[in-house]
């Protein structure tokens, strides 16, 4: 029996989006300096995120269950790096998000055609909206938000022998998600704070479904520094032919931010 063939990368690949995020933490920052009222904000964060939910590649093999925990990914880490951005003036702004992640996860038994299988995922998420603002107060600001979510994933699959034998394949799949949302801040004592942001996208024009969602406490060390504490789920359900990437990610999530 032959091996599985691979799904080819589709046209827009991990290049096209690294040389997005380049241009988008790069552009924005150089823009707003050289624009009347503008602000701008910068946030790496970290990510402490458990992964879960069944992942597919090629036809004939099954899809594999992923549960890695966060302890796990830790483990099995190779690559991670996540950051915000934020260009504003006075009621509009624009905002992104970037993350890449490499990672490796495995399964629960699947007998009895095979034993175990391992997953070496990675997994380039690039967003872009444009703001709104809707409230602001002293001590509050509420912002509503709409754009795209790029995501470009990659998936190994390694399967054990178990009635049948030892199997590899991988597959890749980029789609466009439209994303809505609502993302803001209040003020809890004179150096705190609580932020937050909700979006859905998807609707079946890329994903099935997508949900990103964000709440944590604030503490501002300087008027121009602050570091952040909370904790992000995330999900998407994507299906294209034999490919199926349906998982959730959540965890701690630690961050700081930067204005200027």
């Amino acid at each position: 029996m032959s091996e599985p063939r691979e799904i080819a990368p589709k046209p827009l690949g991990r290049r096209c989006i690294r040389s997005l995020a380049a241009g988008l933490l790069c552009c924005i920052p150089i823009w707003a300096e050289a624009q009347d009222n503008w602000e701008w904000r910068i946030a790496p964060y970290l990510w402490g995120t458990s992964l879960s939910g069944p992942v597919a590649t090629v036809p004939g093999l099954p899809p594999v269950d992923v549960d890695a925990s966060f302890s796990d990914i830790l483990d099995n880490l190779d690559f991670a790096g996540m950051v915000v951005v934020q260009a504003r003036n006075g009621r509009w702004g624009l905002s992104g998000d970037v993350q890449y992640v490499k990672l490796s996860a495995a399964s629960g038994p699947l007998g009895p055609t095979f034993g175990q299988a391992n997953a070496k995922i990675r997994n380039t998420i690039v967003s872009l909206y444009a703001d709104y603002q809707v409230g602001q107060s002293q001590e509050h600001e509420l912002w509503v938000s709409g754009g795209v979510r790029h995501w470009s994933v990659s998936t190994d699959l390694s399967l054990t022998a178990g009635t049948a034998a030892a199997r590899t394949a991988n597959g890749s799949d980029s789609w466009l998600d439209p994303v809505i949302g609502i993302y803001g801040r209040r003020d809890i004592g004179e150096r705190t704070y609580v932020s937050g942001w909700a979006y859905v996208g998807g609707f079946g024009a890329g994903s099935d479904s997508m949900v990103d969602l964000f709440g944590g406490v604030g503490y501002q060390f300087t008027p121009t520094t602050s570091g952040v504490l909370g904790y992000r789920y995330m999900s998407v359900d994507r299906s294209n032919g034999s490919f199926l990437y349906d998982v959730e990610q959540q965890g701690p999530l630690l961050g700081v931010v930067f204005n200027f």
